[in-house]
């Protein structure tokens, strides 16, 4: 990535349905499918009914385990950097606090186990596992995120992104074309209190120019639907990493991504998907 400036708190630019900024087989397939059939070329956000029926003007996604697919890497990071410090985890000890900034994790979880370490040695400890993150397998967008995204552009949803990941970790899977989806990303690097504090979710709907009610967040972790609680905002959770029993304050949740379609556009999930099924038989 060229430059980091592309996460600047807000984009003033905008995403033409018919000129799409990245050609993701997904994306490219329902692009063409938007020019060629009048009947989704004709979607606005009144025929979403479960968007219209909440008034929700605008999606925030979460990014670990929501928007890529990170959870062995996430995982995997912290249990490598806290092994070399002599502390055994678990999955969902880490899961559990997924969310908020590395720094505050990794002093909640020495502090679990009862053992102390200073500010300075966390620091270096958080240069470790971003490290540690690297060399693992390459983390990728859960394949029908790119649709998913761009159903709501077209339902005329302002789509945002609020993260308790850093900017460089963005940096290292995120394309500039990509960056260009979102009309707000919030990192660990905007917030001075992260998650579950609220204040990510109300830096995301003030770069929005909305209120936090009008927005639902999707989530995967109790830290981060704690936070998009707190603003005011309504949170779908997404069984990604955790199971429902450990999500049960969200309002909605869901299996996977295929459940979250259906959440949000109901059964034209279903039509779009055999339409997009059609297109891609069309194209072979």
């Amino acid at each position: 990535m060229s430059s980091p400036a592309i996460f600047s708190r807000c984009w003033s630019e905008t995403i033409n349905p018919a000129n799409p900024p990245v050609l993701t087989a997904d994306l490219h397939l329902y692009s063409k499918l938007l020019m060629g059939n009048a009947d989704v070329r004709k979607l606005t956000r009144h025929q979403f009914p479960f968007l219209e029926q909440h008034g929700y003007a605008a999606v925030l996604w979460d990014w670990d385990g929501v928007l890529v697919d990170s959870g062995y890497n996430f995982y995997h990071a912290y249990e490598m950097v806290l092994r070399d410090e002599e502390i055994v985890t678990t999955p969902r000890e880490i899961y559990l606090r997924e969310g908020e900034p590395t720094p505050r994790l990794l002093k909640a979880i020495f502090g679990q186990h009862h053992v102390p370490i200073d500010d300075a040695k966390i620091g270096k400890l958080v240069v470790r596992r971003r490290e540690y993150d690297a060399g693992l397998a390459k983390r990728r967008l859960f394949p029908s995120v790119p649709r998913l995204v761009h159903r709501l552009r077209q339902a005329g949803c302002r789509v945002g992104m609020v993260t308790g990941s850093s900017r460089k970790s963005l940096e290292r899977v995120l394309t500039e074309a990509q960056a260009r989806w979102f009309d707000v990303i919030i990192t660990a690097d905007d917030a001075l209190r992260g998650k579950p504090d609220p204040e990510p979710f109300l830096l995301a709907t003030g770069a929005l120019k909305i209120k936090p009610e009008p927005s639902i967040a999707i989530e995967n972790a109790p830290f981060s639907i704690e936070a998009a609680r707190a603003a005011g905002c309504a949170v779908a959770a997404i069984c990604t990493t955790l199971p429902k029993a450990d999500l049960d304050q969200a309002n909605w949740i869901v299996n996977d991504h295929e459940e979250l379609e259906v959440l949000l556009f109901g059964n034209m999930a279903q039509d779009a998907a055999e339409r997009m099924s059609s297109v891609s038989g069309d194209s072979r």
